[in-house]
């Protein structure tokens, strides 16, 4: 059989802000309360799983996340600076709500380009295959950067424009000679309890 390496992406979990709806790019929230007790469901979940390492983004969201597993597991943590969230430039700290009243043309001054978020989330993730190739690998990272990559690794089958993402959220990716497969996406840890 084939190898391939294996990327289990996780969303970051619940914050104030995500908890209100609150755009936050770029901006360091930590996980609130329900965040804190997800990453911990998800490090039991993880308990029993075989993963080489996990890779984080640098905010403290993804980082604390990504941290709690790796305690839990024992397994090696790195940071990845090009997993940081998308820069919602003069959005950001706004609900969708006062997004679409603030720019009603979607014209946000200072976001970062979706092109080139997705260009920068594709490098983020080559470049761990190159250096774990045919291992199994956590990353934990952000709603918009995740979907960014379901978007180009499924030819724009889901992923950005149309997957909102949960906080917490698995979804399961393989690469081998040049294809891309995804397993699944958008998964709670208690759906996949479910299937076993």
């Amino acid at each position: 059989m084939e190898q391939a390496t294996t990327f289990c992406i996780i969303r970051h979990g619940e914050t104030d802000w995500n908890s209100i709806g609150k755009l936050q790019g770029r901006e360091d929230i930590p996980l609130n309360i329900n965040g804190l007790r997800q990453a911990e469901d998800l490090a039991n979940f993880f308990y029993t799983s075989n993963f080489d390492c996990i890779v984080s983004s640098p905010l403290q969201r993804a980082f604390q996340t990504a941290q709690i597993i790796s305690k839990k597991k024992s397994v090696p943590l790195y940071i990845e600076p090009l997993l940081v969230e998308r820069c919602w430039g003069d959005a950001s700290g706004l609900t969708f709500e006062e997004r679409k009243r603030n720019f009603p043309d979607g014209i946000i001054p200072n976001q970062e380009e979706f092109e080139h978020m997705q260009a920068r989330a594709m490098s983020a993730i080559y470049s761990i295959h190159s250096r774990w190739m045919n291992k199994r690998i956590i990353v934990v990272s952000h709603g918009a950067l995740i979907n960014s990559i379901l978007h180009s690794v499924s030819h724009g089958e889901f992923g950005s424009f149309t997957t909102r993402l949960a906080n917490a959220c698995i979804s399961l990716l393989q690469f081998n000679s040049d294809n891309w497969n995804v397993l699944y996406y958008n998964k709670s840890y208690k759906e996949l309890q479910e299937q076993g």
